[in-house]
């Protein structure tokens, strides 16, 4: 092959090999361009569910990466929602989020997987007055159900003087078990049931059953 034929046949070669590289660099591009978006990339979405001690349930709403509200419900009581803000980290480096209730109730929520949360995750939610409680995230906002034995009792005790109630708690299988509080305004007592091993609170105002509630 002479110099000149030589000449032609490599650039041929390479104006073939770029056209190829070409063609192929377009169809990556093309397919890069189609692939779904990732899971990672997705929005995602949690709702960490729990009870608190006098019957409000919750579940606290978690989209890309904070919480952002908890919805709370009660039988015979309309629905609440608090709105949260991110505050703090503690010492322990888990996010703290603060909203309120009823318009003057601090709620105070502390992510405890420190910003990791995923199905399982733990939370552990406060109210003022009422106490904490701890959630479980997952991928479902169906709040928990009340126990309909337990809202049957609080039905049937309400409004009764603590020498009534006992009657029919010890009359249902309870036993006393202790005191857990005690104000000029509020008792609480704890009857443990022999024959299903379940726990109740029994909350008396002004002297008055005014809340039967599962003891935690």
């Amino acid at each position: 092959m002479n110099p000149t034929n030589l000449k032609k046949f490599t650039l041929n070669n390479i104006q073939k090999g770029l056209s190829v590289g070409l063609a192929t660099l377009g169809i990556l591009a093309a397919q890069v361009t189609l692939l779904p978006i990732s899971s990672a990339q997705a929005t995602q979405q949690l709702f960490c569910n729990g009870a608190m001690n006098n019957g409000w349930n919750y579940s606290a709403e978690y989209v890309d990466g904070r919480f952002t509200q908890i919805r709370w419900k009660r039988s015979g009581q309309p629905p609440q929602v608090s709105d949260l803000t991110y505050s703090t980290d503690n010492a322990q480096g888990q996010p703290i989020y603060r909203g309120g209730l009823f318009s003057a109730v601090e709620v105070t929520l502390v992510d405890l997987s420190s910003g990791a949360v995923r199905p399982g995750s733990p939370v552990s939610v406060g109210v003022e007055e009422w106490g904490w409680s701890r959630g479980t995230c997952g991928l479902s906002s169906e709040l928990p159900s009340e126990d309909s034995s337990l809202v049957a009792l609080r039905k049937e005790l309400k409004g009764l003087n603590p020498s009534q109630a006992a009657n029919q708690l010890r009359g249902k299988g309870y036993n006393f078990l202790q005191t857990l509080e005690h104000t000029d305004r509020r008792i609480v007592e704890r009857w443990d049931h022999r024959g299903n091993n379940t726990s109740i609170e029994v909350v008396y105002t002004q002297g008055k059953v005014s809340n039967v509630q599962p003891h935690r």
